[in-house]
Parts: C-alpha cells; sequence; structure tokens
C-alpha cells in the first residue's frame, strides 16, 4: 500500500505557476537595468562616455565591477560623505543583485501535492550543503523591487554629485569591425 501523501517534486519548469515565472522575468528585468546603472556609474567615475564604458565593464563581473567603481569613486570624489553614501548603496546593490542569483541560479520545484513551491540552494564550498527554501511570488516581487530601488538610488547618487554618463559621439566605425577589415583585406589582395 503507498503512502499517497508522500511528497511528489515536480522540477519541470514548464510546471511553475505563471505567476512564479513571471516574478522571476521581473527579476531578471530589474537586475539588467540596475547592471546597467552601475556600467553608467563606472564610466562617469572613470570619465568616459558611455560607449567606452561599455567596453570597460559590460563583461566584468559583479564583484571587479564593484571593486573598479569604488577605486574610481575614491579617486573622483572629494567628499568622504558622498564615498560613506556611495558604499552604503553598493553595499545595498550587492545584497539586492544577491537575492537575483539566488532567484535566477537556483532550481524551483512545485510539490505536487500542496502546490508549494521551493528552491534548491547548492552551494559546494568545503562541502556540500543543500538548503531547501519555500519561495512566494510576494517574496520574489519585493526582490525585484530591491533591485530595482537599488539602480535608481546609485543613479539619484549619480546626479546628486554630477556623475552623469556622458553620451555617446556619434563615432562611424562600421569600416573598423572586424569583418569590414578581413573584407578590405581581401578586396584589395592583402
Amino acid at each position: 500500500m503507498s503512502d499517497t501523501t508522500a511528497p511528489v517534486h515536480e522540477f519541470n519548469p514548464y510546471k511553475i505557476p505563471r505567476e512564479y515565472l513571471a516574478a522571476i522575468g521581473l527579476v531578471a528585468a530589474c537586475s539588467a537595468q540596475t547592471e546597467t546603472v552601475l556600467k553608467m556609474l563606472l564610466g562617469a567615475c572613470i570619465g568616459v562616455d558611455m560607449e567606452y564604458g561599455s567596453a570597460v565593464s559590460c563583461h566584468m563581473t559583479a564583484p571587479l565591477r564593484d571593486s573598479v567603481i569604488r577605486a574610481a569613486a575614491e579617486i573622483r570624489l572629494d567628499s568622504t560623505e558622498a564615498l560613506d553614501e556611495l558604499d552604503a548603496l553598493l553595499d545595498a546593490v550587492k545584497s539586492a543583485l544577491d537575492k537575483r542569483n539566488d532567484i535566477v541560479h537556483h532550481s524551483l520545484y512545485r510539490d505536487v501535492n500542496t502546490g508549494e513551491i521551493f528552491r534548491v540552494k547548492e552551494t559546494a564550498r568545503g562541502s556540500v550543503k543543500v538548503d531547501v527554501i519555500p519561495v512566494t511570488v510576494d517574496q520574489i516581487e519585493l526582490d525585484a523591487k530591491a533591485i530595482y530601488d537599488g539602480g535608481l538610488a546609485i543613479m539619484q547618487f549619480m546626479m546628486k554629485h554630477g556623475l552623469e554618463p556622458r553620451p555617446m559621439p556619434t563615432r562611424p566605425r562600421g569600416h573598423k569591425l572586424r569583418a569590414a577589415r578581413k573584407a578590405a583585406r581581401k578586396q584589395s589582395g592583402k
């Protein structure tokens, strides 16, 4: 005789309720926006326009971007109060983006019997540890808001301290792209 109350874990993402998937998408969208603000801040701190800022920071890891922003801001800003404010804002954004990582990088499953949704957090730093954590749509949406608010606070800080990113000037460079250079070499016989 089988026990019908035994948990049945459904790991199929297509079986996760749509409201959870929408909340996860909101977290991803808010994260992308906040990361764009951080790239803008980095460019403003090192004194380059948005195009150069993107060239430098687009593929940086989050910890590296954070370190470069803090170092460049220390050089750029004269006010120790502003630096303290920025440290607090960057710490809040890091914490919020850590929540994004928890949401986006951990498996979700649905308990078929109860309908509850859980995330499985696995770590292997020294030893393997697995935590199963209940998750709600409301909590995911609160995390999305924290991520969005963190980016907004950084943008407000930038405006307050004259760190608006310089706009991209027009730099025609289609002829400089790798494919264009290769085609030009081929055409000239070099």
